[in-house]
């Protein structure tokens, strides 16, 4: 009897889990792909540590006037914003993006994509949810989530179109229109 308890318990949990992580809160900003971002001059302390990140990416650093420009967004409803900013920038139209808080002055977290989803705030952070283009009907799907200061990838799949519907996790989520 404990035994067929435990099963459906256990049973239970996987499904409970399994319906959370594909069912995420809704989608409350976007942004990323060609929209160029809000005029960014941080002050000095975040200047500097946003130069010293973009300076260890494996590829050259987004240097151009397309990169001087981030997305801002109260991520943990502090009242301060956390911002977006284009470290590097390849030919297809992905990216990698560092987070960036400025009061202190700290990385928060980075992560490559095209487009990236914030979630309604769970908790005490706002869950992410990135799209990187691996082609006309294909595309890594990725989760992030806060833990011990950091925003940290915690789940990943890739997801294929279809005739009629090449990409369907955008066409589900919605495109970032720029402003």
């Amino acid at each position: 009897m404990k035994r067929n308890i435990s099963s459906a318990v256990l049973l239970a949990a996987c499904l409970v889990t399994s319906v959370a992580a594909t069912h995420s809160s809704p989608v409350v900003a976007k942004f990323g792909g060609e929209c160029e971002g809000t005029p960014f001059h941080p002050a000095p302390t975040l200047a500097r540590l946003i130069r010293r990140v973009k300076n260890r990416q494996r590829n050259q650093p987004c240097d151009s006037k397309f990169c001087d420009g981030a997305f801002a967004y109260d991520l943990n409803g502090d009242g301060r914003l956390e911002y977006f900013v284009r470290l590097t920038c390849g030919a297809t139209g992905n990216c990698t993006w560092g987070i960036f808080s400025s009061h202190p002055a700290r990385l928060l977290g980075v992560f490559d994509a095209m487009f990236f989803y914030i979630h309604r705030r769970a908790g005490s952070w706002n869950p992410l949810t990135t799209y990187t283009r691996e082609g006309a009907d294909e595309g890594i799907i990725a989760t992030f989530r806060i833990r011990n200061g950091r925003y940290r990838q915690r789940s990943e799949r890739t997801e294929k179109g279809y005739y009629g519907n090449y990409q369907p996790f955008l066409k589900r989520m919605g495109v970032p229109k720029c402003s």
